[in-house]
């Protein structure tokens, strides 16, 4: 075996071992568009909306449903932009745990403002609580 060889070999199972790491980590994408900056979420609660990062509602949001099930996730976002919330769905690959579909209200400015919503989103619903944007 020549020298050019077994550099190819060593780049190629170097390349092998990253995606392999990369692999496990976990995925989060978003599965539809994060709702516009400066939309009201619910006429009653006024809130400042950040606009988008990434691909998902920037600021804090409020985790109000988790589905392992594609379509009873979308029939819960439905159900919320129905009542004026400005929702949005994450799909978050956990490797062995499976795919689930994370239904938020989101792009809120500040932690005070997310309690806001939080607690009108208990209001309305059983569940719920907020999630603080990655610094």
């Amino acid at each position: 075996m020549n020298s050019k060889s077994v550099w190819l070999v060593i780049v190629l199972v170097a390349a092998g071992a990253v995606i392999f790491v990369l692999s496990f980590k976990q995925k989060e994408e978003p599965w539809q568009a994060p709702p516009k900056a400066g939309q009201a979420v619910i006429a009653a609660v006024p809130v400042k909306a950040t606009a988008p990062a990434g691909g998902h509602a920037a600021g804090y949001a409020v985790q109000v449903y988790s589905f392992q099930d594609k379509t009873r996730a979308e029939k819960a976002l439905e159900a919320l932009r129905s009542k004026g919330y400005q929702a949005f769905l994450v799909v978050s690959d956990l490797g062995e745990k499976g795919t689930w579909y994370r239904v938020r209200v989101g792009g809120i400015a500040d932690e005070k403002e997310a309690q806001v919503m939080l607690e009108n989103v208990r209001k309305n619903y059983k569940s719920g609580f907020i999630v603080k944007p990655k610094v």
